[in-house]
């Protein structure tokens, strides 16, 4: 079982426009889908055929549409219903000449919170994996997260950034996956290179982190594991219609190959066309669509100098 946490999930507002500052703008499409990166990965999954379930929270009756919306993709979950009332969050994404969004902040967790989520990670086992991934207001939270599951050997993969990765790290997650920028920003590089991302990875390493998946859009990724193996795989050639989500099914992917074959290079390589199918699409991609793309995605291996 795969398990997702997200603390902060939304409704995600998507809508068609050519966006004009200062005046009322017309939609020319719109869809609503739920949203937060770990049910995102969820769905991934579900989609490649993997089981999953999303844990989480949710509030008042935002929140209960989130739920609903699952239950209609048939993707299992269990969100708890915040303490201290309120909303979930919406987020708007607006789709014209340029892409925009206006990510709400939601609600705050509480204490009893984080114990009744405690709770549902005790069915976790070794065989399983969880991913914790989004934007957190409580950084102790995710910490506190990670520890209860050190105890129980199971796969951690850690999705998110800034000083909540830096303070993770001591958990020796079994993976995490920043992309480029957010790899620069944590040591204030602006612009950074592949070769000067390769070696950043290194320093999580040392920090912490055992095995760091890089994404860098149309560039490609790269994964550095821990012992000290690099493998670089090809971006797919597309259309990119659509940024939500890609890297959440990279993650999905990736732990789909991991599963499948128990070879780094072969996850890297389904990651990167999971992530792909999702980039070329209006939404998440599919299974189809993931292994049409496939071919076209080459794993190089190296290994580092000692």
């Amino acid at each position: 079982m795969i398990y997702t946490i997200t603390t902060n999930p939304s409704l995600d507002y998507t809508v068609e426009s050519e966006l004009i500052p200062g005046q009322i703008n017309r939609t020319s499409s719109e869809v609503i889908y739920p949203g937060g990166k770990g049910i995102n990965v969820s769905l991934s999954l579900q989609r490649l055929g993997q089981e999953t379930r999303a844990l989480g929270f949710a509030a008042g009756r935002i929140g209960q549409t989130i739920r609903d919306l699952l239950d209609d993709l048939g993707c299992p979950h269990t969100l708890l219903e915040l303490s201290g009332g309120g909303q979930s969050r919406i987020n708007v994404k607006i789709r014209g000449a340029a892409e925009t969004a206006v990510n709400g902040r939601g609600p705050s967790l509480g204490a009893g919170d984080l114990v009744h989520l405690l709770e549902l990670l005790q069915d976790v086992r070794r065989g399983d994996a969880v991913v914790i991934s989004g934007w957190t207001q409580n950084i102790a939270f995710y910490v506190s997260i990670l520890r209860q599951l050190e105890k129980t050997g199971c796969t951690t993969v850690l999705d998110c950034s800034g000083e909540a990765l830096w303070q993770c790290l001591e958990c020796r997650p079994f993976l995490i996956k920043p992309n480029l920028t957010e790899l620069g920003a944590l040591f204030g590089v602006e612009d950074l290179e592949y070769t000067e991302g390769i070696e950043l990875a290194h320093q999580l390493q040392l920090e912490g982190a055992r095995n760091i998946l890089v994404s860098m859009g149309a560039a490609g990724a790269f994964l550095l594991t821990e012992s000290r193996e690099l493998y670089f795989a090809n971006a797919c050639t597309g259309r990119a219609s659509n940024t939500v989500g890609a890297g959440d099914s990279l993650v999905a992917g990736f732990l789909t190959g991991l599963i499948q074959s128990g070879d780094f290079g072969e996850a890297l390589r389904l990651g990167v066309a999971a992530g792909g199918a999702t980039a070329f699409n209006e939404w998440l991609g599919t299974r189809e669509e993931t292994m049409e793309l496939l071919e076209q995605v080459h794993v190089e291996k190296s290994a580092l100098p000692v």
